[in-house]
């Protein structure tokens, strides 16, 4: 997956219009920044006022609150924001030309750098709003019968235990909740339970890469397999995992995976991909 410091990089390096959305200087102090924090220790890094100082003037953040969650939907930094402004303004100039003949297909270049970013084909991703969007899009389409089962935990995403609980009323299937300790002291655990809760009736398994509750990260690639071995399909759900670590489908090997980028990746409020 493309990290934050090689596309900081790619920046840099190119002569293209992306580097004119950012302030005069930006991406020398951004790199200016990058390079102290190589050369000292975590520990140092937390107490260097001057790094951060680079970091909180990158965000337009009220001063006047401390902000303490970012889970729902990180602050866009001053670049995206600066871009985002530039391409509405660019588009109610002629919306005809700008919108549909320049602006909307350059949606196929970003949804195929997203694809290489994740490590899949581009024609298998779809440009969401959310990671919310993008599983309900598994959720309500999939086809399960009246007696089919479907196996999640009780610690998954509201909107999607309320989506499965909309299909039972509606088409009567069965979802079953997974319970585990907290905090967890072994994975293994989480595929033991998993493994323990399936039955003949079970149809598709919903799990969480990282719960946004507690922040434990699944081991999703053996619940994957485990699935697959069974004739299982696996949505992930992985709203708090793009761009929080580096992975790649292939370290997952998932059916489906839904993600907001508008969290950890920090791109424009309202996006996502499936």
């Amino acid at each position: 997956m493309l990290t934050r410091r090689a596309f900081i990089g790619s920046l840099a390096s190119t002569g293209t219009a992306a580097v004119a959305w950012l302030r005069d200087d930006a991406i020398e102090r951004v790199q200016a920044a990058e390079r102290s924090a190589e050369s000292q220790s975590p520990r140092d890094l937390a107490v260097d006022e001057d790094f951060w100082f680079q970091i909180q003037q990158a965000s337009t953040l009220d001063r006047t609150h401390i902000n303490l969650n970012n889970g729902g939907v990180c602050p866009s930094p001053r670049v995206v924001q600066d871009a985002l402004r530039r391409y509405l303004e660019f588009s109610n100039q002629a919306p005809v030309h700008n919108m549909w003949r320049i602006l909307e297909p350059e949606i196929e270049a970003v949804r195929t750098r997203l694809a290489a970013s994740f490590g899949c084909n581009p024609e298998e991703l779809a440009i969401t709003r959310n990671a919310s969007e993008a599983l309900e899009i598994c959720q309500l389409g999939l086809d399960l019968k009246p007696g089919d089962e479907v196996l999640t935990t009780n610690q998954d995403y509201p909107r999607m235990l309320t989506t499965w609980r909309q299909r039972e009323k509606r088409d009567g299937i069965v979802l079953k909740l997974v319970s585990f300790p907290v905090p967890l002291k072994d994975p293994n655990e989480l595929v033991r339970r998993f493994e323990n809760a399936l039955t003949p009736k079970t149809k598709v398994i919903l799990v969480c890469h990282i719960t946004n509750l507690t922040g434990q990260i699944f081991p999703v690639r053996r619940i994957c397999q485990m699935g697959r071995q069974r004739g299982i399909e696996v949505i992930v759900d992985g709203a708090h995992a793009f761009a929080h670590f580096p992975f790649k489908h292939a370290d997952l090997d998932c059916d489906y995976y839904g993600t907001s980028l508008h969290k950890w990746l920090l791109a424009p409020v309202g996006t996502g991909f499936l």
